[in-house]
């Protein structure tokens, strides 16, 4: 999960000719000249909360009943897992796994690597060789308890710096100040050595804005994916969080343009975190929950029409238990409509824009 932004702005690309000629093809002859593959279903998921899956029956119920796939909310997170430093506690993320593995749900395991949600041990690390030897044991040792269990991984979450400076396009963390740029092929290398059948998902937020900042993140993920595979470390998609404002614009060109660049490099899409801050819109529920569909429909649609997901997962699953009631509050006494159940487990709009994707018939 990201931590709020203030001032996140930015200039559009230029959609490709090939993109901008795609309305005029049929399905079929589109998917041949960019290299898009014809509708097909996408599963739908959610993260699992531990302290709510324990507490609340019917958020068990929603789990099961409307995902494809289950991810441990924070579970897996180093936090979690690694109250001290000599053990690991895997508790909270073993009761969300069997729960999906009894129901036939695929798993996403979240995160390997982040600089935050970490112990006070492991920010007081000191030097390049420590820090090198917690993490791929840290990553080895998850990794190795779910093998063959939990098909994804992010192995890096956020660790591109929300406005890159020139020469310097990595966020402030731990890991970037003992290891430097080299913390993320360490990870991966790792994270491949531990499952060699996972699949291995670097994970960053705000893609899909206008604007310069948003454009170079863009271009950030790509080579930082391209400099793995130029040195054969596994790397086999690009995660994006989505937690869409819905009183700013999306980048419909630099989207479709992201999508482009990532088939060049035979990456995958996955969509992460999706939810929608809707802390400026009017109070109406029906108002907010319409424009919310519509928001996620055309993000949705304009990285599918390029490059579908191999998964659409949204952080948490009814609007009674989120996080963005806490960090983006609004200013009335309207509680917020972020996800795509309300707070009584009701399907909203939101929800039928998803399962139209379910259905492949997006």
């Amino acid at each position: 999960m990201r931590q709020p932004d203030p001032d996140r702005h930015i200039d559009g690309l230029t959609r490709r000719a090939a993109l901008a000629a795609a309305a005029g093809l049929a399905a079929t002859g589109f998917a041949q000249a960019a290299g898009v593959s014809a509708a097909r279903p996408i599963p739908i998921g959610s993260a699992a909360q531990i302290e709510t899956f324990r507490a609340d029956p019917r958020y068990r119920e929603a789990l099961k009943r409307y995902c494809d796939v289950i991810v441990p909310m924070n579970d897996l997170k180093w936090e979690a897992l690694r109250h001290d430093r000599a053990r690991f506690d895997f508790s909270g993320a073993d009761e969300i796994v069997a729960f999906a593995e009894r129901n036939g749900q695929a798993l996403r395991g979240h995160a390997l690597l982040w600089g935050e949600a970490l112990p006070p041990w492991a920010r007081d690390m000191t030097s390049r060789a420590e820090a090198e030897r917690e993490l791929v044991e840290h990553i080895s040792t998850v990794v190795d308890r779910y093998k063959g269990r939990i098909a994804t991984w992010d192995v890096v979450n956020e660790v591109i710096r929300f406005e890159p400076l020139p020469g310097e396009p990595m966020r402030d963390t731990i890991w970037q100040r003992l290891l430097g740029p080299a913390h993320v092929e360490i990870a991966f290398r790792a994270a491949a050595a531990a499952d060699p059948k996972a699949r291995l998902v670097l994970n960053d937020f705000n893609f899909e804005e206008p604007g310069a900042g948003t454009a170079a993140r863009r271009r950030i993920a790509l080579d930082l994916c391209r400099r793995l595979k130029d040195k054969g470390i596994p790397v086999h998609g690009i995660g994006m969080q989505a937690h869409l404002y819905a009183d700013r614009p999306l980048d419909i060109d630099g989207l479709e343009n992201f999508m482009v660049e990532l088939g060049k490099l035979d990456l995958d899409v996955e969509i992460t975190e999706l939810d929608v801050i809707d802390w400026k819109l009017p109070a109406d529920a029906a108002t907010r929950d319409r424009a919310a569909a519509s928001l996620v429909g055309t993000f949705l649609n304009a990285i599918a029409s390029v490059r579908r997901p191999k998964a659409i997962v949204t952080w948490g699953l009814s609007d009674r238990y989120s996080w963005i009631h806490e960090t983006f509050p609004r200013q009335d006494k309207a509680r917020a409509r972020p996800l795509p159940l309300d707070a009584d487990f009701r399907p909203k709009p939101m929800m039928a824009v998803l399962d139209r994707y379910r259905r492949g018939q997006s």
